[in-house]
């Protein structure tokens, strides 16, 4: 009886594993803020006077500020996946490198993401995987 519920347990971990589960992960009502973001070589440290930052939303919206311009729109999470949806933003001009770090931030956020946590750090990684976000958890 012992051996059919060790094997057991093991078959669940293992369909779990592979349907990408990551049990008590949950990015519903946190805020992050921006730590690095580019290359995941070689990621570039988030500008220290910018609050760039990622809230999400229980509902479904991720809005925030990328480091000029606010912006809002729609997520879903699926297992590590992270498809977003259309955003919307504001049209405020800023000079480099403030508008650097930005563009960098909105060009990964399209197409389907995949992100890791440990409940302290988020990193989103871009479809292609070859780039990175580096988020820390914000105090609410």
């Amino acid at each position: 009886m012992k051996k059919n519920v060790a094997f057991l347990l093991l078959i669940i971990t293992l369909l779990s594993a592979c349907a990408g589960i990551n049990p008590g992960v949950s990015l519903n009502d946190t805020t992050w803020e921006l730590a690095s973001y580019g290359p995941v070589d070689a990621p570039t440290p988030a500008l220290d006077d910018v609050n760039t930052h990622f809230a999400f939303s229980a509902d479904g919206v991720l809005k925030g500020n990328a480091g000029c311009n606010s912006f809002s729109g729609g997520y879903e999470i699926s297992g590590n996946k992270l498809p977003t949806g259309p955003r919307m933003a504001t049209l405020m001009g800023c000079e480099s490198p403030r508008a650097d770090q930005e563009t960098a931030v909105f060009m990964l956020l399209n197409g389907t993401l995949t992100f890791e946590s440990d409940g302290d750090i988020l990193t989103i990684f871009s479809e292609d995987g070859s780039s990175v976000l580096n988020f820390t958890k914000a105090d609410k």
